[in-house]
């Protein structure tokens, strides 16, 4: 029986909903094993029933020495090969410390610090696309939130709807969409301030809230189908990308409620392209939406995988297995996506490994 490599990996965020296909897709490689680390800041995250160990560390955003303290920990006690990070504020705190990471021989999913900095600060990103003449459409900086109005109506409020985002925000946190025709102010999320309504609601909602638009950016609405996409490259040069348009009942849906993949070659060139502008290497995630035009717009963009990656090995693409590869410098496999698979998810029994047997959660 042929000898494969195994890698001891932590993998971050195990408590996300999806996290089943994600952890599935990693023991699905042929070619390695992994010893499977899970962290995350809850104590009852439920993938953690999935991995050979967990470890429980803070968010990362809000306690950034601890948690680092706490990979270090791991490390002494069993060196780490690699870091697969799924969330907004890991990548940016792993990416900050390469070079401690570098130290300690451990392989990191996300790209550089300049690479990260610029993707997950959305006026960074938009301006650097612009800088390099790439099509993202019009996008304003708000330094004060009296600027709101004046903005709206420059990106065509009333007559169209704007939309008011936080410039390090992540997913649907925050985000704020004008619409003339609501006729009253709208929560859109039950747990996340996230709204649409009239300039004059949505100034009244932000005052009771005590919220302010200091470092906002505004961008036109687009209402295309808009695209997760998730991306491997290597110094900038992409080696693959899987594409699934969102079909959720709710477009600001913090979790995934049904996909479809669809490799729209617009949508994978631009992907592609933003991938050699930022010079990612390593996992990247974007949000591609089609204007009226029919054209691709970037609206987010982070370093690492959306939290639905794992669709993409139903499909038949391996991103996750793919991605040690790369990060393991182990020769990369070919895959062939099945296009226009239909994914909708589905609460399931899951064999879990025995050790893990005695803990209920």
């Amino acid at each position: 029986m042929k000898n494969i490599p195994t890698f001891t990996i932590c993998l971050t965020c195990v408590g996300g909903r999806l996290i089943y296909d994600i952890i599935s897709a990693l023991r699905d490689a042929e070619d390695f094993n992994v010893h499977l680390i899970g962290i995350d800041a809850d104590e009852s995250a439920q993938g953690q029933l999935l991995c050979d160990e967990f470890v429980t560390l803070p968010i990362a955003e809000s306690y950034p020495d601890k948690w680092l303290e706490g990979i270090k920990s791991i490390h002494n006690r069993q060196p780490i090969n690699g870091i697969i990070a799924l969330s907004e504020g890991e990548s940016r705190l792993v990416s900050e410390q390469t070079c401690l990471f570098e130290q300690l021989g451990i392989q990191l999913s996300t790209s550089s610090w300049d690479t990260v900095q610029t993707m997950t600060d959305k006026w960074l990103m938009l301006s650097k696309l612009k800088d390099h003449n790439i099509d993202c459409g019009e996008f304003l900086l708000l330094t004060d939130t009296q600027d709101f109005r004046s903005i709206a109506k420059e990106l065509g409020y009333p007559k169209k709807k704007v939309v008011f985002k936080p410039r390090q925000g992540r997913g649907s946190r925050g985000v704020i969409i004008a619409d003339a025709q609501i006729s009253q102010y709208t929560q859109l999320l039950p747990n996340r301030f996230c709204g649409t309504g009239k300039l004059d609601d949505i100034e009244t909602i932000m005052t009771e809230n005590d919220c302010s638009m200091d470092d906002y950016i505004a961008m036109p609405h687009y209402s295309g189908d808009t695209s997760d996409v998730d991306c491997i490259a290597i110094k900038g040069k992409t080696i693959n990308i899987a594409a699934r348009v969102r079909q959720l009942k709710n477009p600001l849906s913090p979790t995934s409620t049904g996909h479809k993949v669809c490799m729209n070659p617009k949508v994978i060139r631009y992907a592609e392209i933003l991938c050699e502008v930022f010079n990612v290497d390593g996992a990247g995630d974007f949000d591609i939406v089609i204007d009226d035009a029919g054209e691709a717009k970037v609206l987010d963009a982070a370093a690492r995988f959306s939290g639905s990656v794992g669709v993409s090995s139903i499909a038949g693409m391996n991103m996750m297995a793919q991605l040690i590869r790369v990060m393991m410098s182990l020769p990369t496999v070919e895959y062939s996506i099945q296009d226009n698979l239909i994914i909708r998810p589905y609460i399931t029994m899951a064999p879990i490994p025995e050790h893990n047997e005695a803990i209920r959660l």
